[in-house]
């Protein structure tokens, strides 16, 4: 689909649509990404929850194991059946003193203990001062080795002597799956031994649940559940996972927690529906109020200035253009109609040389820059109108034209005519021979050359009266456009520099040349970036950046254009700034994130100059 085919209104509705859409899109997923961000936060408040709900379980569990340690570590009975064992003589003593630590040790488990529905026992051992185990209980679970602990073990070796009657516990892994152990000094102040007291912590894991008032499973590092809460897990809650990690840092326990998001949900998708609808609503307002104003301040206003524009394009110049509207439409409209006036005053200067014969009629200013070709001419030489600016008279003709003139005496004070046969260049480049009428004439008050072609392939003299009429009429057409020109700079094409005429002349072609050699310097570090840094060739920059014609020579692309504006010799004096600078900026555009190269930097520097440049001749001109 063309660009053309869309209007501003359905353009604006679309783009009003797609913003709603996206909007709506965005929402929805920012929805879910909060909701998916809030059930993230959820599980991880609670494994810390639960991570602080298992150390206080353990703390729990500390507490009431320290608590029979010291019970045991203070009985006295217990103490001298240990000292005795120790400092026995003979082994016989030695065997009655060890049987007499087991049945205390025994005794926990056959008479109870206070606290003893609170903790699971499975084992008390005594060890001497040297770590070696003395005696342990008979009751209680086998298996669980023959050596202190490593974890407490190296504790008791590296603490301080001052720390000798502190209590150590640690959560530690055995054949039989984790174990706590809480390890006292027996004999009070004058400790003769240790007493560990070895308990199964899985017995006190359902608490964490009680704890944070959430249902728990406790899994196995294999993956086997050992003990669960009485809470009941629905299809609500959320599984949040805790690893339980021994006191020397291996995993010890798979603590599974429930968290209930039923009332999280139900709320975020109220929230989430009641913010997407009231969006939606106030989108759909917001673009309806939008609509109604862009209808009612830009729509019909342009509507109406198109079908006026149309008309006048259709040869009604008595029309004027309805400003009523916005500021900008207002001094759109204004601008319009003073274009039409002059339009309309210009067309009828321009009949009169329409009128003439199809001569082809050359204008060509004080640097022998073309300004003006009429239809016969750009049909005699090959150029397409656009391309005019660009050409002087050492495109079109072989012959010197200044010398002609200068060898005929020719005054540039006063229309002197000279009737001359001139080798003409086509655009393809062969050479052809009209007969031809060249005139000095006024061009904004510097002294100008006017020539007029003959069309025909013969040599028959066109009459001196005609040719006077075609002179006249060209000299005052060109003076009305170059009129215009000054007045409107930019409004014709092909009138250059013309803003430099109100300026003395010696100030100029001072101008001038400085304007030469910044172009030229601009256009060659251009071409240099373009080559260098991408790798490009000159014809592909004259074809890309639509700035620069490119000519078929006998089937070859040319840049001749191009090419006069790398070279100061063959610079045209009035150079058209703009292609320059907009030569650079394509070039710039195209550099990516190679603009910081050396070459870049100074182009877009030279290129910051020139505009100063530029602004300052302007402004000086007007």
């Amino acid at each position: 689909m063309k660009i053309e085919s869309l209007s501003i209104k359905s353009s604006t509705i679309a783009i009003f649509s797609m913003i709603g859409v996206i909007a709506i899109v965005l929402s929805l997923f920012a929805g879910t990404y909060f909701k998916q961000s809030a059930l993230d936060a959820q599980i991880n408040s609670l494994s810390r929850v639960i991570e602080v709900a298992s150390h206080e379980m353990l703390n729990q569990l500390r507490s009431r194991t320290f608590d029979l340690g010291m019970k045991l570590g203070h009985n006295s009975e217990l103490i001298s059946a240990v000292t005795a064992s120790t400092k026995a003589a003979t082994e016989a003593v030695a065997k009655v003193s060890g049987k007499q630590v087991i049945n205390l040790l025994d005794d926990p488990f056959v008479n109870g203990f206070v606290g003893f529905a609170a903790i699971d026992l499975e084992k008390i051992r005594v060890y001497n001062l040297q770590l070696e185990m003395i005696a342990e209980s008979s009751a209680g679970r086998e298996n669980l080795g023959n050596e202190l602990t490593p974890y407490i073990s190296a504790i008791i070796t590296n603490r301080k002597p001052s720390d000798r009657l502190k209590a150590i516990d640690a959560l530690w892994l055995s054949a039989e799956g984790p174990m706590f152990s809480t390890l006292v000094p027996l004999g009070g102040l004058r400790p003769v031994a240790y007493l560990e007291i070895i308990v199964n912590p899985v017995f006190n894991l359902p608490d964490i649940g009680n704890i944070t008032r959430t249902p728990v499973r406790i899994y196995s590092m294999t993956g086997q559940q050992v003990n669960t809460n009485n809470q009941e897990i629905t299809d609500g809650h959320l599984p949040v996972e805790f690893i339980l990690h021994a006191s020397d840092g291996k995993p010890a326990y798979n603590i599974a927690g429930y968290e209930n998001i039923e009332e999280l949900s139900r709320e975020m998708g109220q929230t989430q529906t009641v913010t997407i609808s009231g969006f939606l609503i106030l989108s759909l307002s917001t673009l309806l109020f939008a609509l109604w104003l862009f209808n009612r301040f830009l729509f019909s206003p342009v509507s109406r200035m198109i079908t006026d524009m149309e008309r006048i394009t259709h040869g009604n110049l008595e029309l004027t253009v309805n400003n009523k509207g916005l500021r900008e439409f207002h001094i759109l409209a204004d601008a319009f109609n003073s274009m039409t006036d002059q339009v309309r005053m210009r067309t009828n200067d321009l009949q009169r040389l329409l009128d003439l014969d199809d001569s082809a009629l050359a204008c060509f200013d004080h640097d022998n820059d073309a300004v003006y070709f009429n239809e016969g001419a750009t049909r005699l030489f090959g150029y397409a109108s656009e391309e005019i600016v660009d050409l002087d008279t050492a495109d079109l003709f072989t012959d010197d034209i200044v010398t002609l003139l200068k060898e005929a005496g020719a005054d540039s004070s006063q229309q002197s005519n000279l009737q001359i046969s001139l080798n003409c260049k086509h655009k393809d480049g062969h050479v052809f021979q009209r007969h031809a009428s060249i005139n000095i004439v006024d061009v904004m008050g510097r002294s100008g050359v006017a020539i007029v072609l003959d069309t025909s392939a013969g040599e028959d003299k066109v009459s001196s009266t005609q040719s006077d009429l075609r002179l006249n009429a060209v000299e005052q057409t060109l003076s009305s456009l170059l009129a215009f020109a000054k007045d409107n700079p930019g409004a014709i094409s092909g009138l250059g520099s013309l803003g430099l005429m109100g300026v003395a002349d010696d100030e100029v072609d001072s101008q001038k040349s400085l304007l030469r050699e910044q172009v030229v310097k601009i256009m060659n570090l251009a071409l240099s970036c373009w080559q260098h840094e991408l790798g490009r060739s000159k014809l592909e920059l004259a074809e890309e950046s639509g700035v620069w014609p490119v000519y078929m020579d006998k089937s070859t692309p040319t840049t001749r254009t191009l090419d006069k504006y790398l070279n100061i010799d063959s610079c045209p004096k009035n150079p058209r700034s703009q292609r320059a600078v907009d030569t650079a900026e394509f070039v710039l555009r195209n550099m990516g994130e190679k603009v910081s190269a050396k070459q870049c930097q100074e182009l877009h520097a030279t290129l910051d100059a020139f505009r100063q440049l530029l602004s300052g001749i302007k402004s000086r001109a007007s």
